[in-house]
């Protein structure tokens, strides 16, 4: 008697029950957690339950049909997501861990036990995620039995984070209130739980978890992109953020996050990346919920989960916050379809026409041919480069040099003393790890990135740094989201360069010529072979290349006497390799074939 009044005594103090209704309640629950029923609590005496929640439960329980696995859980702690995201120089990661199952109706009362803990912060934290404009509303827990009533409907959450030191110990959590939506825990649940989820969650988002994503996606959007499969959609998801942790050098250093990455569906707008996460249109879900859709082009979801693992602000100054994000997307997209690489396979408009391939054509005619710094580079998005309150360029022609750089270390160099697949994660990782200061300027970090680069590979990467244009005089006003001014002097550029200077050159001086089209050639040194005036079709302004004519040829040049006018990766303008367009502008006097190691040898 003295221990059942204990538990009694217990939960009064931690709930706004009246004692009397109380003690009356509570006595047919022989346990704190009020999991199990006393022997007393019949069919005829459970009716004398005064509170409705209580009663129901205590029903469920006697007719042994009470979902105690989908309320009864063990909640985790994570770090506190502002915490992490300082400590990463990233955006912050979710604050939607621990999602529960239970969705609540707006102005519900809420029943929750919470187990003994040492006065851990905990919040139950409901997101009406179906809104336009979404809202969330948290709600302190403390140990014992909580009440209180939701502002508004949704889905719910533990809030469980520590700010230092060790993780806080699992705590225990009974929700006695809300209605079963369920939770596909795809660590360990199968395809049959994820379907019974489709088929009976009580509101429009379901919330999927994996070792290293959470999304919060519509169920009718899921039903019709993914109706059996929910462990391999998980599964490729979290496959995306675990590229991403490899570019970061997270997987390479062992400081992958416990944390999740959160996206999730919105009703407004396209795509963007916040403070919260990813969040996706669900006009979009036809190809983020389908695995096969996604797989073909992750380029959208990596994009903007980019945005939240851009390292700020060594690897995200001013101009690059639409460039960056892009290393990730490029080479996501790359590792699930390398047979064909966006950048090399794209058609859009390049200088003289659209082709497959525009965006590499134009990035090389405004880089070399007309020596535009990197970040006013022109191309299809953006060929006029100068207004009235700035100057910018195409983002995704500012990528092609970063991808170059990705594909000569870990495609060109695997297998190869120099080579390093983590090329990226080192120079990722060393971002982190370096100290911020604001009394640096934009220009520092991208001056730093070139120095990073050199120090990482073991390689002076000044030529083609230079080439791209990032290694380049510049001092302009640039676009971006907020626009700064970009100063880099020749004494700068002076510096870089005796610091680059204590390691030695690459085998290829061209590497600013490398594509996926190419990499087998700068792979195995190729030899260049080709005759003059043979292995082609000539149009009235222009070449058509075989490539089979011209083995080992990375790029084609066009020459008005000494003068560089154009440059054609090979490949440009066709998806199966086999043929290159090579513009003839009119006076051209000269086109000559380009080998891996700088060789040339006239075409025409």
């Amino acid at each position: 008697m003295m221990k059942k009044l204990a538990i009694i005594s217990f939960l009064i103090c931690a709930s706004n029950l009246s004692f009397a209704q109380s003690e009356n309640d509570l006595s047919f629950f022989n346990k704190k957690n009020l999991t199990s029923l006393t022997k007393k609590a019949n069919q005829q005496a459970i009716q004398e339950i005064q509170h409705p929640v209580l009663r129901e439960v205590a029903i469920q329980m006697k007719n042994g049909n009470y979902p105690l696995a989908e309320r009864f859980k063990t909640y985790e702690s994570f770090l506190d997501p502002k915490i992490l995201a300082k400590e990463l120089k990233t955006s912050p990661y979710s604050q939607f861990e621990n999602p529960t199952g239970i969705y609540f109706s707006a102005n519900e009362e809420v029943l929750v036990w919470v187990e003994e803990n040492e006065n851990q912060k905990l919040n139950l934290l409901v997101t009406n995620w179906d809104d336009e404009h979404f809202r969330m509303h948290s709600y302190p827990l403390k140990a014992g039995l909580n009440k209180f009533q939701v502002k508004d409907k949704g889905n719910s959450y533990i809030q469980h984070f520590y700010d230092e030191g060790k993780p806080f110990k699992k705590l225990k959590i009974h929700i006695l209130s809300g209605k079963i939506n369920g939770v596909f825990d795809a660590r360990k649940d199968d395809n049959h739980k994820y379907q019974k989820i489709l088929s009976s969650a009580h509101g429009p988002v379901i919330d999927l978890v994996g070792k290293k994503v959470h999304l919060a996606y519509s169920k009718e959007s899921l039903k019709k992109g993914t109706p059996e499969n929910g462990k391999g959609l998980v599964a490729l998801y979290d496959s995306i953020i675990h590229i991403q942790h490899e570019i970061m050098g997270l997987v390479k250093y062992k400081k992958e996050p416990k944390n999740h990455m959160f996206g999730r569906v919105i009703w407004k707008g396209f795509m963007h990346a916040d403070g919260l996460g990813a969040a996706f249109h669900d006009n979009t879900m036809k190809d983020l919920a389908d695995i096969n859709r996604l797989r073909k082009n992750s380029w959208g979801v990596a994009h903007e989960f980019g945005h939240v693992n851009q390292v700020r602000p060594n690897m995200k100054w001013t101009g690059t916050t639409e460039v960056t994000n892009n290393i990730y997307s490029v080479w996501t997209q790359y590792v699930y379809n390398s047979h064909s690489p966006k950048l090399e396979h794209e058609k859009l408009k390049d200088y003289d026409e659209p082709k497959i391939g525009g965006r590499i054509t134009a990035y090389m005619e405004s880089a070399f041919v007309h020596g535009q710094p990197w970040l006013t580079q022109a191309g299809p998005d953006r060929w006029d480069r100068e207004r009235k309150r700035d100057w910018g360029g195409d983002h995704f022609v500012k990528l092609v040099p970063l991808w170059q750089l990705q594909l000569y270390f870990h495609e060109v160099g695997a297998g190869k003393k120099w080579g390093n697949k983590d090329f990226y994660g080192d120079i990722f990782y060393k971002a982190i790890q370096e100290p911020v200061s604001d009394q640096e300027s934009e220009s520092y970090y991208q001056l730093q990135f070139v120095k990073n680069a050199c120090k990482v590979s073991g390689l002076d990467l000044t030529d083609f740094f230079k080439k791209s244009g990032i290694l380049a005089p510049i001092d302009l006003i640039v676009d971006d989201y907020t626009v700064g001014r970009m100063l880099i002097t020749d004494q700068d550029i002076q510096e870089v360069e005796k610091y680059a200077s204590q390691f030695p050159k690459p085998s290829s001086p061209v590497i600013h010529y490398l594509t996926a089209n190419s990499i087998s050639i700068f792979k195995n040194q190729e030899v260049l072979k080709g005759k003059i005036n043979e292995g082609f079709s000539k149009e009235k302004d222009r070449l058509i290349i075989d490539n089979l004519a011209w083995p080992g040829a990375v790029a084609f040049e066009t020459y008005q006497g000494d003068k560089l006018v154009k440059v054609a990766f090979r490949g440009a303008g066709f998806t199966n390799n086999q043929h290159t367009i090579v513009h003839l502008p009119i006076g051209s006097t000269k086109v000559k074939a380009i080998g891996w190691n700088g060789e040339k040898i006239d075409v025409i």
